[in-house]
């Protein structure tokens, strides 16, 4: 069975426990075109074919350019970023209230953004603004480079954490994390539950860390080298699968019960095999668009912001 025929559409009620109505499931559909709510709960078997230099080429792409080699349609894919931005400006800057007019006012709850791998909170301006604009409390990572150890990074995410929660009376967090960020979102839900409620995943390979393809390969080479300089590191055999921290012990468990985890991936994207992204247990959900726009798309920002509400 494929993991494409073993996904079911989500039940109306799984879409009422994230707080998406019937009407606005309809209406994230409309807007991203293919957006599908999928579960997925049967073991993953498709590690043996991700190959990063395999000839695949995206979904989303036209039928000539599947004949390409596998990193030029991944490449081709990712240039729809500079599409994708000049849309949210288009769309939205100045009227980030567009996205959520319609939705109930977020009255200041705070929300934890997340960047992604190698950027930091700069990143994750237009995520931020629509979530200002809707009502939300932004609660800023303090990360200016997101390349840290995952376990450290994770420990002091948490210190942040627990300051937001803290100052709303003991609320839990939601989360919000984009690629490399949704990753230490799920890390820091699965390690303190009693700090966070929910998290967003946008474009995380959080069934398998490095199920991703050329774009990062460089720097994670790199990292992998300048981690190893750590007694502490090296022993944990960081910056591979066979780590052994607690941030990558606590990512291999199943996530709390109490912690609801939400997976959004587009099949069409050019840097994490879409495949790694589907987590059993979690609500998945496909959009369309790169890798890189997933914060940017409007789109895929009125779906974050329905799931939140």
């Amino acid at each position: 069975m494929s993991l494409e025929s073993s996904s079911v559409l989500a039940t109306e009620g799984n879409a009422q426990r994230h707080g998406i109505t019937s009407s606005a499931t309809t209406s994230t559909a409309n807007l991203t075109g293919q957006t599908a709510v999928m579960r997925h709960d049967r073991h993953m078997d498709w590690l043996n074919e991700h190959l990063p230099h395999q000839m695949w080429a995206p979904r989303g792409l036209p039928g000539w350019l599947r004949r390409f080699p596998g990193w030029a349609a991944r490449a081709t894919s990712e240039s729809r970023f500079a599409v994708e931005l000049a849309e949210w400006e288009a769309t939205l800057l100045g009227r980030e209230t567009k996205l959520s007019s319609d939705l109930p006012n977020g009255e200041q709850r705070p929300v934890l953004v997340l960047p992604g791998f190698g950027f930091g909170d700069p990143s994750t301006f237009p995520m931020r603004r629509v979530l200002q604009a809707g009502g939300y409390h932004v609660v800023e990572s303090e990360i200016w480079s997101n390349i840290r150890c995952s376990d450290r990074a994770v420990d002091r995410i948490a210190d942040v954490a627990r300051r937001a929660v803290a100052a709303d009376e003991g609320r839990r967090l939601l989360v919000v994390g984009h690629s490399r960020g949704g990753l230490l979102g799920r890390g820091l839900g699965a390690r303190h539950p009693e700090l966070i409620e929910q998290v967003i995943s946008l474009g995380a390979p959080l069934n398998h860390e490095f199920a991703f393809y050329e774009v990062p390969q460089p720097l994670v080479s790199v990292l992998r080298v300048a981690h190893q300089t750590d007694p502490e590191l090296r022993q944990r055999q960081c910056v591979t699968p066979e780590c052994s921290c607690p941030y990558m012990v606590a990512s291999r468990a199943p996530m709390p019960a109490e912690v609801d985890l939400v997976s959004i991936y587009s099949k069409s994207e050019g840097v994490v095999d879409w495949r790694a992204c589907v987590v059993p247990g979690a609500t998945n959900i496909e959009v369309s668009g790169s890798h890189l726009g997933m914060g940017v798309k409007p789109a895929t920002l009125r779906l974050v912001m329905e799931l939140l509400a």
